[in-house]
């Protein structure tokens, strides 16, 4: 089932009232300062500026307001709580307190998603960038004392247990039976739930023998002994390869680095992490363009067992929050510190300060631990909500090449280029540490990815396998730069991280004679899992990998399914998210929510996400397919996205928007209309959007709820 609002899929277990927060409003004016803020809650519903108190600016009368409200406080509630716990964590000197306080973060963190989903709240709302625990002991009348460990507890328990009691008074004054009553009862039993966890663990805390830290003592002991009897560390699993040392490892515009100067600066960089007194499981983050630095403080982590953390140099303010938030580092390595807030900023290590600390430090040894102890995490695209960091293990790299020498026909002698930045593991994996397993030449480039930008890169480094995404492909085309790679050296082209038009990949072999590779992957799995070549029917599995789908019936139905993959890269999971691993990881597999086809010669042909297979009149409809059917050869046409919404009389329809070249916008038009004229009633879009750009994450992903965000500001213009 899908929700009628939004389309978001339904729980069929669960029983309680459907109230969907999907387009509520969004804006709020401070009474103090006057100010405007948007997002759908705010930590006690305080102003970000001046804490001032916020009213909703409309949107808090009419049918379902009242629910909404409810949903509203709780995530304002759960909001404050988790900022003042993770702030309560990054201030405490003692390293138990450190431990409790984050698990109490993760607490409130899986709540709000329970609520998230259920609710469906795209994003789970962000908390104030400087949130002050006095505000978090103001809310729940205790007095705060900054040097008492006990008082921390005491505003915690009283946090929850105030929550617990509003949420019960707004029950008992709501309508017997309502909605509204239902949910504040509910809300009011979690908040007891929680505050009965907390004077639980008080208690123990109290008793200097606390659960969580019995727990970590059982973990650390069970990973040494582990260990010991398999040492491992994937950093130096990458770099083990018996490869002549002075082979070029690594180009970076004039810089070349070959493999026996990165193993050396690796190791020195790990001896930095000890002298600042990095333990073990530490978390680094690298925001960082993509150079040598990028990689020796990435390596550098993973080879002193810490926990090396990729993040895109350029993201915004309120995600990097979230992040901070969410990961809690003990090391920043940045370019600059201007962007992070305190109490984070104090921990960044600029470039220059990092850089000149490794050519002055001793190297140090390895640290072993067992495969299944966390290595790195990389976030996961966000198109559908905020990115989930994807924890992965050492163990990844035992066969993290194999993809790359068996199905892709990589060897020591190819330069490898990804233009995709390496925060994104599409690029991460395939050129970087497969790259480097194997022993070849991975080049690198700092500047934000063009095609102009590219093909320059590859005129003049000269690589022989070009790795990137279909928009950029696309682009390369339509400025007429796509015969320059292979005049300059490129023998393979592989494409991943969003659908590959076949129209494109026709369009590639005939301007350049190279047939492309299609690749499927995910975050989740590393590895391109399903590869594609020319005369293949379909994507087919990656050597090392198992898929079957997940409803057979529906496979042999020729009905679009999930899959179950099975591969050795296989992350751990998702950090703090126990419904979305639930529902992704399965029995040791992958999960993944992209819907296939089963082809005629057992391959198996992308059929889009769930959000891109739709119901029209009571017909499918794959967004996917359609915008292909629509788009492919239409001069002057640069791309086009389709969504689902509702009309002007609320019944659901396909809105198409697209992209043309400048002053082309209405013989585009005219054409896609000619076009969709001779398609069946369902699958006609009711509204054409010409746009400048489709919105996209920072890995090139169509972001299709953006696009339903546009609408009401587009002036649709009906067919």
């Amino acid at each position: 089932m899908q929700c009628p609002q939004c389309h978001a899929p339904l729980d069929d277990a669960d029983k309680g009232p459907l109230v969907c927060c999907a387009g509520a409003a969004r804006q709020w004016h401070c009474r103090q300062c006057g100010g405007l803020s948007e997002a759908f809650a705010f930590p006690y519903r305080r102003c970000q500026v001046c804490g001032g108190e916020l009213v909703l600016r409309d949107g808090s009368k009419g049918p379902g307001a009242a629910s909404l409200m409810a949903i509203r406080t709780a995530f304002e509630i759960e909001l404050g709580g988790r900022a003042f716990y993770q702030r309560a964590a990054v201030e405490s000197n003692d390293p138990r307190l450190e431990a409790l306080f984050r698990r109490f973060a993760v607490m409130e963190g899986e709540h709000m998603e329970r609520l998230s989903r259920r609710y469906h709240v795209a994003d789970i709302p962000p908390s104030v960038p400087e949130f002050r625990v006095e505000l978090a002991a103001l809310f729940a009348g205790v007095e705060h004392r900054p040097q008492d460990a006990d008082n921390l507890f005491r505003i915690a328990i009283a946090l929850e247990q105030r929550a617990a009691g509003f949420f019960a008074s707004r029950a008992t004054l709501a309508p017997p039976g309502s909605a509204e009553r239902q949910l504040y009862q509910e809300l009011a039993e979690e908040e007891r739930e929680h505050a009965q966890t907390l004077s639980d663990e008080y208690q123990r805390w109290r008793q200097d023998e606390p659960a969580a830290a019995l727990a970590e003592r059982a973990l650390v002991q069970g990973r040494r002994a582990a260990a010991a009897a398999e040492p491992l560390n994937a950093a130096v699993l990458l770099l083990a390869q018996q490869t002549d040392p002075d082979r070029i490892a690594l180009v970076c515009g004039e810089q070349l680095l070959t493999y026996g100067e990165l193993r050396d600066r690796v190791a020195r960089a790990a001896g930095v992490w000890h002298d600042r007194g990095l333990m073990p499981g530490d978390r680094v983050a690298i925001k960082l363009p993509d150079g040598i630095d990028w990689v020796v403080a990435f390596l550098g982590t993973i080879w002193a067992g810490g926990v090396a953390v990729a993040v895109n140099p350029q993201i915004p303010a309120p995600d990097w929050q979230y992040i901070l938030e969410e990961a809690g580092f003990n090391v920043i390595v940045a370019e600059s510190d201007a962007d992070t807030p305190s109490p984070w900023r104090e921990r960044v290590i600029l470039v220059e300060e990092g850089r000149r600390a490794v050519a002055d430090a001793r190297p140090a040894a390895p640290y072993w631990v067992d495969a299944d102890t966390p290595a790195f995490w990389c976030h996961s695209s966000g198109t559908s909500g905020k990115p989930k960091a994807v924890v992965h293990r050492h163990g990844f790299a035992r066969e993290i090449e194999r993809v790359s020498r068996e199905r892709l026909g990589i060897t020591a002698a190819d330069r490898l280029f990804a233009t995709s930045r390496l925060f994104f593991s599409y690029p991460q994996t395939n050129s970087l540490f497969a790259g480097l397993k194997i022993g070849a030449t991975v080049i690198l480039d700092p500047q934000w990815p063009t095609a102009e930008s590219a093909a320059a890169t590859v005129a003049k480094t000269r690589p022989t396998v070009f790795f990137s995404v279909p928009s950029l492909y696309r682009n390369l085309l339509h400025a007429g730069l796509a015969p320059s790679l292979v005049a300059s050296g490129v023998r393979a082209c592989v494409s991943a991280g969003e659908t590959l038009p076949a129209s494109l990949r026709d369009a590639w072999q005939a301007a350049t004679g190279i047939g492309m590779v299609d690749g499927y992957g995910a975050s989740e799995t590393l590895v391109l899992v399903l590869t594609g070549k020319a005369g293949d029917d379909g994507l087919l599995p990656s050597p090392g990998v198992e898929v079957h789908p997940l409803d057979p019936e529906a496979a042999a139905s020729g009905i679009p399914t999930r899959l179950r993959i099975r591969v050795s890269t296989l992350a751990l999971g998702y950090l703090d998210r126990p419904a979305a691993q639930a529902e992704t990881f399965r029995d040791g597999a992958f999960c993944p929510a992209d819907l296939f086809l089963r082809t005629e010669g057992g391959g198996w042909r992308f059929a889009g996400r769930e959000d891109s297979l739709i119901k029209i009149k009571g017909r499918w409809v794959n967004l996917v397919e359609l915008e292909e059917r629509l788009a492919a050869g239409t001069p002057g046409l640069l791309e086009a996205g389709g969504v689902c919404v509702p009309d002007q009389d609320g019944v659901d329809s396909v809105n198409l928007f697209f992209v043309a070249r400048e002053g082309q916008a209405a013989e585009v038009e005219r054409v896609l209309r000619e076009r969709a004229a001779a398609l069946p009633p369902y699958q006609r879009p009711s509204a054409m959007h010409a746009i400048e750009a489709l919105p996209r994450t920072p890995t090139g992903k169509l972001l299709r709820r953006k696009l339903a965000e546009m609408i009401p500001l587009t002036g649709a213009r009906l067919s």
